[in-house]
């Protein structure tokens, strides 16, 4: 608060104590009283206290803020001795509104004075500021805070799942922007991952939505949930759901074993529109999705709203050979399920240019027709003739049953189409299948 003076002696060193205290009596402003205490070390032995006091007193106290924002516990030790507020809130710090000394240690890394003000059986380490409307931990957590995140998750006062003003937990804080903050929450067995925030995610669906989310942990807390009671559908395959998009096939298969009766892999997951086991095999969740195929209840043909492409079409359309594998080695799968557009998975591979994808759903015991047509007439060897997938072409023309001559809407052949494009190697290879002069 105060600041030492240069020379011990000063001026006026040899005045009076009792002088000292008459002319601080006329000092009214805490700047003045401030600069007369830093007079010489008589006056800052005898009025730093009564400066204390001042500022405590005063319509806005200052001493307690500086020393939670600089991490001074000396200095706020002697404001709190002087009766400075715990309570009372400021608006120093610039990026938020209303913060008490709690907050504004968490948010400053003020691992010292933070510890200081806990002692107080008065300190509230839950009261929010006014702009976010979010707690102490939070902040913490937000700012990477480790040991002042340690220290209040020690306090038993902390509230560890209060949500700020759009429904954030400090968990969904650490999976937003410090996830490794999520494991020091988690392992504390305080927090709730259940608890979603205003748009309806918890943290669980919210890590999920990255490819390589680190959902671990999260499915470890839910599971420890489900074995000590909540057991109820929801919860249930809301756990199981994430499990099978992130491919935490134990723990997908546990679910199944002992709560299948309360589980869906159809059924729509959160802003996703596709269910467990669609997303499974569009992110190549190869364990996951060998699982569902074999489990009864899965339809492992089920189209989307829009597009209406199952399962096979996206991994065709993505080249994802392995899951195109399973899928075909699987009698329940349909070959031919077309798309909006009447396009099957065999014709978007082709268009593609996944030339592996091609291979696997043209050989086999379970072969995809190589004439299917989509809306426009348009056979798979047309497509490819059309874009000059050379590669393409030749397996089409190694395949059981490929007609060469079947035109689209318009009566338009494959060759003429590789002709009026420039696609020289692919009227080659056509024109020496079919025999046609050159």
């Amino acid at each position: 608060m105060t600041t030492l003076c240069i020379d011990p002696q000063g001026p006026l060193s040899t005045l009076p104590k009792e002088l000292y205290l008459a002319i601080s009596d006329f000092l009214l402003s805490p700047s003045d009283l401030n600069a007369f205490t830093c007079t010489n070390t008589t006056t800052y032995n005898l009025l730093n206290n009564t400066l204390y006091k001042y500022d405590a007193t005063s319509p806005n106290p200052r001493s307690l803020f500086w020393a939670a924002t600089t991490d001074t516990p000396s200095t706020a030790l002697k404001s709190l001795s002087a009766g400075f507020d715990i309570q009372s809130r400021t608006d120093t710090d610039p990026r938020l509104k209303g913060c008490t000394p709690i907050m504004l240690a968490a948010l400053h890394n003020s691992l010292a004075v933070l510890k200081l003000l806990l002692l107080n059986d008065e300190a509230n380490p839950n009261t929010r500021d006014r702009k976010w409307i979010r707690p102490p931990l939070s902040w913490a957590v937000k700012e990477g805070h480790s040991a002042i995140v340690q220290t209040l998750l020690n306090d038993d006062r902390t509230d560890v799942d209060l949500q700020d003003k759009a429904g954030d937990t400090a968990l969904m804080i650490a999976v937003n922007h410090q996830p490794k903050m999520m494991t020091l929450l988690l392992c504390s067995g305080r927090v709730d991952p259940r608890v979603p925030n205003r748009q309806g995610w918890t943290p669980l669906s919210r890590a999920a939505r990255e490819a390589d989310g680190d959902v671990g942990l999260l499915l470890a807390n839910h599971l420890r949930l489900i074995l000590e009671g909540d057991d109820g559908a929801s919860h249930c395959q809301h756990v199981f759901f994430y499990a099978a998009v992130m491919g935490h096939v134990d723990i997908v298969r546990y679910l199944v074993q002992c709560f299948g009766e309360k589980l869906d892999p159809n059924a729509e997951g959160q802003q996703y529109g596709r269910g467990a086991f669609s997303i499974a095999a569009s992110a190549e969740r190869l364990e996951v999705v060998q699982f569902l195929l074999g489990w009864e209840v899965t339809d492992p043909n089920l189209q989307t709203h829009w597009k209406r492409q199952t399962p096979l079409f996206v991994a065709a359309e993505s080249g994802h050979e392995e899951i195109v594998g399973l899928l075909v080695g699987c009698e329940r799968v349909g070959l031919e399920i077309a798309d909006m557009h009447g396009t099957t998975p065999l014709g978007v591979a082709t268009e593609r240019n996944h030339e592996g994808t091609v291979k696997r759903l043209l050989t086999g015991s379970r072969r995809a027709d190589p004439n299917a047509r989509d809306e426009n007439g348009r056979t798979p060897l047309f497509n490819a003739a059309f874009y000059g997938h050379i590669g393409v072409v030749e397996l089409l023309l190694e395949a059981h049953g490929t007609d060469p001559q079947l035109g689209d809407a318009d009566g338009k052949t494959p060759l003429e189409v590789a002709l009026e494009n420039g696609n020289q190697e692919v009227v080659e290879a056509l024109r020496k299948y079919i025999g046609s002069p050159s």
